[in-house]
């Protein structure tokens, strides 16, 4: 009915009440169990008031009836709603609990985390000093231990690292020093032979890189079978005068020792010796420990290096070897010195037997030259007829006589010419002279010369020539010589002289269509003696001093000589002089 109760027919004792039924599916059970009525599925349907029930009906086959079940809607989900109420309210519980479990979770796993990233961070910026607290009791505070413990580690590696920077960094550093110090004693040793400069700056720069008190260096004289001192530093006045006035002996066990072994030999601990004066000053001067390092050449002994240090005990090894180096430094310092001596002494013997050669040179010339000069008076005034008429065969032994006489005279004056400029003795007539006029005089007297020999012979001089100032003998002398030589080496062709002046300088070339020279002879023919053909049997004749004084001549004018000429194409011959030229010019 509208109250919601279930009305049975009378013949069916059957009440339902609503209040009973919790569910559709009560319901249909109980229908089904007092009736053996099977209701239809329930619906969710509008009772009469217009409110949402579920509701559900069934036939009553015997009686034909249609019962209708409702059930209000609420009520019907109550249980549902319930239900999901329960499981929000405890899903919800379990989001909180979880939530605040995260976060202590989360503040568990994380601080710890942090704490190792940034410990971690400040070990990579080098901070090896800082820990890493975390008291956790898990896996997290064991990894922070294993950090800590690498961080020591580290700490530890990179100052035994820093240490060994810093040992290697000193040691480069001084082997700087100690090259830079060589480099500076070589310097020394290869710019002055002053023996006594060389030795103190090795003695020096050995005690400063050694890092020890006192040095000397001693020579050792073979003869007296002594070392003399030669150099020291670091020793007062009075020191050096006391050990000075003590020789030093090859009785003396140290230096006996270093020089027979040829090795370094070190004293750690010096004790007095009676027996050996040098030694006892030193120790009653303080000095406990020293080195001597001997100075060896290929031939023997040449000296010893020795230091001194006021403090007990041995010397380094690489002490040692820089001392030795020092030593090799002083051996060539003192070799340099000796051959030095001996070359200075060497020159001044030869300078000495050059001065002699000269005047000797020099005076037998003039004394060759008086006597020839007689025999070719003699000869020429017999040509001449004033002791009589003398047969056609006399006469041309004695033409001969007087050609080999003549040439013998100009060797003759050519060695004094030499002589007297290499001893200084030749010295020029200074006065004014026509350069034009000279080369015209020059090439009248060699004229018939290159008729002779069908060569063809020309001058050509430029206009207004200034005029020269020099020794116009000489230069003469000079430009004879170069044509003699052009035409003596010139079979066919042409021998062709020029003169010209320009910047206050005179320049007179003789060119000619000789053989030419090679390179290699054309300095060489400059010299005492030389000939561009040196054998014994050349053609030519001469002695070579022809341009050797030639040039000689033109360098005491304050000028040159030169040649230009390849082999098959002839030569040029070059004179350059000053148009002035000075009084007192020396040959180079």
């Amino acid at each position: 009915d509208r109250s919601g109760r279930l009305i049975a027919h009378p013949d069916i004792s059957l009440v339902l009440r609503n209040t009973d039924l919790t569910s559709l599916a009560q319901v249909k059970a109980a229908l089904a169990g007092s009736t053996g009525i099977t209701a239809e599925e329930a619906q969710e349907a509008r009772d009469l008031r217009g409110h949402r029930v579920l509701s559900a009906h069934a036939k009553v086959d015997p009686l034909g009836w249609n019962i209708f079940v409702e059930l209000p809607l609420e009520e019907a989900y109550g249980p549902l709603y319930a239900s999901i109420k329960r499981s929000a309210m405890l899903l919800a519980g379990g989001l909180i609990l979880a939530f605040f479990s995260g976060l202590l979770l989360a503040r568990r796993m994380v601080v710890p985390i942090e704490r190792l990233r940034a410990g971690a961070a400040r070990l990579g910026r080098g901070e090896l000093g800082e820990r890493i607290e975390i008291k956790t009791g898990d896996e997290l505070e064991t990894l922070a231990n294993q950090f800590n413990d690498m961080a020591g580690q580290l700490q530890e590696s990179y100052a035994d690292l820093e240490r060994k920077v810093e040992l290697r960094t000193q040691e480069l550093a001084r082997s700087v020093e100690e090259l830079r110090t060589l480099g500076e004693v070589s310097q020394t040793v290869n710019s002055t032979l002053e023996i006594e400069t060389v030795l103190q700056t090795i003695v020096a720069k050995a005690v400063q890189l050694s890092q020890t008190d006192t040095g000397a260096i001693y020579a050792f004289d073979e003869t007296h079978q002594e070392f003399q001192l030669q150099a020291t530093y670091g020793m007062d006045d009075a020191l050096i005068d006391a050990i000075r006035h003590q020789r030093l002996r090859m009785d003396n066990p140290i230096a006996a020792e270093a020089a027979r072994t040829r090795a370094p030999v070190q004293v750690s601990d010096l004790p007095e010796d009676p027996t050996q004066p040098v030694q006892n000053i030193i120790v009653r001067a303080g000095f406990r420990a020293v080195l001597v390092v001997p100075l060896l050449s290929p031939d023997g002994i040449v000296g010893a290096l020795i230091v001194r240090r006021r403090e007990k005990g041995t010397f380094a090894s690489t002490t040692i070897d820089l001392l030795q180096t020092f030593a090799a430094q002083s051996v060539v310092a003192i070799q340099n010195a000796r051959l030095f001596a001996e070359i200075e002494e060497k020159g001044r013997q030869l300078a000495l037997a050059s001065r002699h050669k000269s005047q000797f040179l020099a005076n037998m010339s003039h004394e060759l030259r008086t006597p020839l000069n007689a025999v070719l008076g003699y000869s020429e005034m017999i040509l001449d007829g004033i002791y009589g008429e003398l047969p056609e065969k006399a006469k041309g032994v004695l033409e001969r006589v007087q050609k080999n006489g003549r040439h013998l005279l100009g060797l003759i004056n050519d060695v004094l010419d030499l002589s007297k400029i290499e001893a200084g003795q030749l010295t020029l007539a200074i006065e004014d002279y026509s350069m034009a006029a000279l080369v015209k005089q020059a090439v009248a007297t060699t004229e018939s010369l290159a008729r002779t020999k069908g060569l063809a012979l020309t001058a050509q001089v430029q206009d207004g020539l200034p005029l020269g100032r020099g020794d116009e003998r000489r230069l003469t002398q000079v430009l004879l010589n170069l044509i003699g030589n052009a035409v003596k080496f010139t079979d066919k062709g042409e021998v062709a002289i020029t003169a010209e002046a320009a910047e206050g300088r005179f320049t007179v070339a003789v060119r000619d269509t000789g053989p030419g020279i090679a390179e290699a002879d054309q300095a060489r023919i400059f010299e005492e003696f030389q000939q561009v053909d040196d054998t014994s049997t050349r053609k030519k004749g001469g002695t070579g001093l022809g341009l050797a004084i030639a040039k000689r001549i033109m360098e005491m004018h304050g000028g040159t000589l030169t040649v230009q000429s390849k082999p098959g194409e002839g030569s040029i011959f070059r004179m350059i002089l000053p148009v002035r030229a000075q009084q007192g010019k020396e040959a180079a």
